[in-house]
C-alpha cells in the first residue's frame, strides 16, 4: 500500500529545497530576502518549515535559482 504524503512532509521537502538552492547559489537568507522584498525572518521561517512562501514568492524563487 502506498504511503500518503502529509502536509508536514511537503513542508519539510520544500524547506530542504529552499536551503539547498539558496546555499548552491552562495546566498544568505538576508540576500534572498532583499531580492524578494521580504524579511530575512520570512526566509528563515520557510527554511524551518514553519511557513511556506506564497505562489508569487515561489515563482520569484524558482526564477532566482533557475529551476521550474
Amino acid at each position: 500500500m502506498k504511503k500518503e504524503t502529509s502536509k508536514k512532509d511537503y513542508s519539510t521537502i520544500l524547506a530542504n529545497n529552499l536551503i539547498f538552492y539558496r546555499k548552491a547559489m552562495g546566498l544568505t537568507q538576508f540576500q534572498v530576502a532583499e531580492k524578494l522584498s521580504y524579511s530575512d525572518k520570512n526566509i528563515s521561517k520557510w527554511e524551518r518549515g514553519e511557513g511556506t512562501p506564497d505562489i508569487f514568492a515561489l515563482k520569484i524563487l524558482a526564477d532566482l535559482y533557475g529551476i521550474s
